[in-house]
């Protein structure tokens, strides 16, 4: 195997883990991630043990199903991915409270 062919197998084992751990915690079974992006379950599980790697589209529906940024599978920084993360999760956080609040006005 040459250098190129072990990087680019790094790269997709990287990405393999970053969905399954998207998938995890965002609660998801494979099977309901793959109904919420049009693939089967089985589809899922072969991103997850980087046997296929997702088309772009499908990356972002599963971004979107994981409630995570695109640059969280595709930045090599993770910091910088969980930070983003992160930030979306608080924001959403704050918008139900803000729901919340406007409701108890009522």
């Amino acid at each position: 195997m040459n250098r190129s062919d072990a990087v680019a197998k790094e790269n997709l084992n990287e990405l393999a883990k970053r969905i399954r751990t998207a998938r995890q915690e965002a609660r998801l079974s494979q099977s309901a991630l793959g109904k919420s992006i049009g693939v089967s379950d089985k589809s899922v599980s072969s991103y997850e043990q980087g046997r296929s790697t997702p088309p772009f589209a499908k990356l972002r529906k599963i971004a979107e199903a994981t409630e995570r940024p695109i640059s969280y599978f595709t930045q090599e920084n993770t910091d910088d991915a969980n930070i983003a993360s992160k930030l979306i999760s608080i924001e959403r956080e704050l918008n139900e409270v803000k729901k919340l609040l406007q409701k108890a006005k009522k």
